[in-house]
């Protein structure tokens, strides 16, 4: 109307013409991709892979991250820490061989604490000659004509004496029975390490109001040792992938908009059904990041608070 009218007064058409080019919404429009792909492009340079405008624009409306713990609230660089016989029958140096043998088959973090324990006591470590990783509970494999489980007393015939692996757990250990066929012979722990910039990186989201919600398959003595340390806002533990799957539907039930955080192929369920799921990139599995919406590049957890608000700010 405005280009209208002054076209009519002055009898300027470039002048109306221009009004009109100003008057139209195509400057608004633009705008948006434009932002968008600014946001992607700052993200990108510093460490942090968003894999499109639709995940840019639900990080901004996280209210709740839920994280796994080994490799990405740690290290994920376990070390052994204890080796102890339970049979009179095993020694402790044969104990640790029938676990390394057996973990040779697993890539979890924890397969490899125990191989690189074995092999600093100079103890023969040789593959298996068939195995079965049992999701969330450990692994079984055969070792010279033994069937030998390494993980939870789920995987035993006989119900072991918890008593030491309580203790190693309260410790803030992950501890583990040895089984062969069927009974328990031994017990593995091994400890990770929280990563330097785990607190600032749950501070920060606290700061934002964010719920913090730490989710593992470890014991439920080692999260709570490692969530007192954090300050995180829940702790559920001892979790297969499914319950995971579940805690993140529940949380949307909630009106939550949620982010899941993880590094393993136990966590891609998760990272699926949640509003974005985070991988973290250096660290984590290919079906981790390829099922993820953000990858943290630099590994760094500290990247998430960042990311999600450069997505608010988007």
């Amino acid at each position: 109307l405005t280009a209208l009218i002054i076209g009519l007064l002055t009898r300027n058409v470039e002048l109306a013409l221009t009004l009109l080019v100003i008057g139209c919404p195509g400057a608004l429009v633009i705008s948006i991709p434009v932002s968008i792909v600014a946001g992607i492009g700052r993200s990108a340079r510093d460490g942090v892979l968003i894999k499109g405008g639709e995940y840019l624009e639900t990080a901004a409306r996280v209210s709740a991250v839920v994280v796994d713990k080994t490799g990405t609230l740690t290290n994920g660089r376990p070390e052994l820490t204890d080796v102890v016989a339970l049979d009179d029958a095993w020694s402790e140096d044969q104990v640790l061989t029938l676990a390394a043998r057996a973990e040779t088959a697993s890539e979890h973090p924890l397969a490899e604490a125990i191989i690189r324990g074995a092999e600093q006591r100079k103890l023969s470590v040789e593959m298996v000659e068939r195995a079965e990783p049992v999701t969330g509970k450990g692994i079984r494999a055969e070792v010279d004509g033994h069937t030998v489980t390494v993980g939870s007393a789920a995987l035993l015939d006989h119900t072991p004496d918890n008593e030491r692996i309580l203790a190693l757990n309260a410790a803030g250990k992950t501890a583990m029975f040895v089984g062969v066929d069927g009974r328990a012979v031994g017990i593995v722990a091994v400890a990770d390490t929280i990563r330097d910039d785990t607190p600032a990186a749950i501070q920060a989201l606290h700061a934002r109001g964010i719920k913090v919600i730490m989710a593992t398959g470890d014991a439920q003595r080692v999260a709570e040792n490692v969530a007192a340390k954090l300050g995180v806002d829940e702790v559920h533990a001892e979790m297969m992938p499914e319950d995971k799957l579940a805690l993140v539907k529940e949380l949307q039930r909630q009106g939550h908009t949620v982010a899941m955080v993880g590094d393993g192929v136990n966590d891609t369920p998760a990272l699926a059904q949640a509003d974005i799921g985070v991988a973290m990139g250096a660290a984590g599995s290919p079906a981790a990041i390829e099922t993820a919406d953000i990858a943290l590049m630099a590994d760094r957890l500290p990247r998430l608070p960042y990311a999600l608000g450069l997505a608010k700010r988007t």
